[in-house]
């Protein structure tokens, strides 16, 4: 799936974001981000994941091509769309290390 630019802090910056998110099942779907922010994030993912809304999942989100990845943790707020048109919406629920992470990138960006 091609990469796209995301918005990060205050809609000026703009990087690219890839996102694994696993399930509790452990399959993973995987996407690129539209916005991430200081409360979640909302990925266009390459197809219909196998997690529902309401979900609990963990992530990586990759900042930098070729950085490290940044573990986070997320409820799916929501799920739309169909085929190659499919947006997840998460609601962090990442430890307060993992935010300072996420928050971290968001004030650089």
């Amino acid at each position: 799936m091609p990469a796209t630019n995301v918005v990060a802090s205050e809609g000026h910056t703009r990087r690219e974001v890839m996102v694994w998110i696993e399930d509790g099942e452990g399959a993973i779907a995987r996407g690129v981000a539209e916005s991430v922010t200081a409360a979640g994030a909302r990925v266009r993912l390459a197809e219909r994941p196998g997690f529902v809304q309401g979900a609990e999942v963990a992530l990586r989100l990759c900042f930098e091509r070729g950085a490290p990845t940044v573990a986070a943790t997320a409820r799916v707020a929501s799920l739309q769309g169909e085929g190659a048109a499919v947006e997840c919406g998460l609601e962090w629920t990442a430890s307060p290390q993992q935010r300072g992470e996420i928050e971290a990138w968001l004030k650089a960006a």
